[in-house]
């Protein structure tokens, strides 16, 4: 059984005063319409995006710490997390920001002129905010695209986007002799007609603007369990990139035919899998591997925790290495890492997250 992993508000560019414009943005609507989501289909949660920080306080005239504050107080009230586009970094606001704001997220594009300034965030963020204040901070690769999915996401419209949590749902279609691309289709038609079908019970004007399908995992809810099913073997073993490939040629397919949003592609973020940490703990999953699989797979750099001894040139090459698989798939990237005081091997307790072995950056 499938369930919607987020249904996410993006709101619309910012006009006006800060007040009038938090007074217009249509959170009421979209929790109405979450409600009556939930009542055919588990909604996971409810989700908000800003349009990009600095766009907006500029709009409003106001500062854009004063901006995410008062975005954040008016969302809050509805959504479970709330995501920030911000236009350039400032490490020590947003450490500040992090800090005072424990729902909200905030992604950076990568560029040379940032690239000191990522590094400093990704040591600072977890030494002063706590370890698993990493996963509420991103750096985008090729731009940042309409998504449900957060930290990675944007807003230039006001609309609706939502998202799902089905790798074992599909995994069981699979099983029960379906193909791969119609266990992919027969769930998207039928989370896109229970969306429609609430947006019209619900009598919302917020624009439905699609399904970012990607296939991304919760725990037990695998993403690489259901790609060894499909390799017949471990994950990284010989054949992992023609399957990831074979999975994310499906979802692209089927994301163009629905007018899907997002990166539609697989997701490997390694402390959201359970089946990634096992096999990172094994030392079947090495730090080289995730970054290989980028060209094949959207997040081949997320959720993995590295030692706070990791050199600054490592982060800095890994960034490169990035932004290289972006330019060469023409798509957009995200990378999360967590620099935590523990060594290669070891486990790390990361709160909802649980157990998460930490991984050699030069394995």
């Amino acid at each position: 059984m499938y369930r919607f992993r987020a249904l996410t508000y993006h709101a619309p560019p910012a006009a006006g005063s800060l007040d009038g414009y938090l007074s217009r943005l249509r959170l009421d609507e979209v929790g109405k319409l979450a409600r009556g989501l939930s009542a055919r289909r588990e909604v996971w949660s409810v989700r908000a995006v800003s349009p990009p920080v600095e766009d907006a306080a500029a709009a409003l005239g106001v500062k854009p710490a004063r901006y995410v504050e008062g975005f954040y107080e008016a969302a809050i009230k509805v959504a479970n997390y709330i995501a920030f586009p911000l236009r350039r970094l400032d490490p020590l606001e947003l450490v500040e920001l992090m800090r005072s704001f424990d729902r909200a997220y905030f992604s950076v594009e990568y560029s040379d002129r940032e690239e000191e300034g990522i590094v400093e965030a990704l040591r600072r963020v977890p030494e002063e905010v706590g370890w698993v204040a990493g996963s509420r901070f991103a750096v985008a690769f090729g731009g940042r695209p309409v998504t449900p999915y957060f930290p990675v996401t944007t807003s230039e419209v006001e609309c609706l986007t939502a998202s799902l949590l089905y790798p074992s749902h599909v995994a069981e279609l699979v099983e029960s002799g379906e193909a791969l691309p119609d266990a992919l289709r027969a769930t998207a038609l039928e989370a896109y007609g229970l969306v429609y079908e609430a947006v019209d019970r619900a009598g919302t004007g917020v624009p439905f603007l699609g399904l970012d399908l990607s296939l991304s995992p919760w725990a037990s809810d695998s993403v690489a369990a259901l790609l060894e099913k499909l390799l017949g073997m471990p994950l990284f073993s010989p054949g992992t990139f023609a399957v990831l490939k074979l999975v994310n040629d499906a979802l692209s397919l089927l994301a163009s035919s629905l007018g899907a949003v997002g990166f539609n592609e697989v997701m490997l973020p390694l402390a959201e899998d359970d089946r990634l940490k096992e096999l990172a703990a094994v030392g079947q999953l090495r730090f080289r591997d995730l970054l290989a699989s980028t060209p094949a797979c959207v997040a081949g750099l997320d959720m993995v925790p590295l030692p706070s001894t990791t050199e600054a040139r490592v982060l800095r090459w890994a960034m490169r290495d990035l932004d290289a698989a972006s330019k060469l798939k023409r798509k957009p990237l995200g990378m999360r890492v967590l620099l935590v005081g523990a060594s290669p091997g070891e486990e790390v307790e990361l709160g909802m997250f649980g157990k998460v072995p930490v991984v050699d950056p030069l394995a």
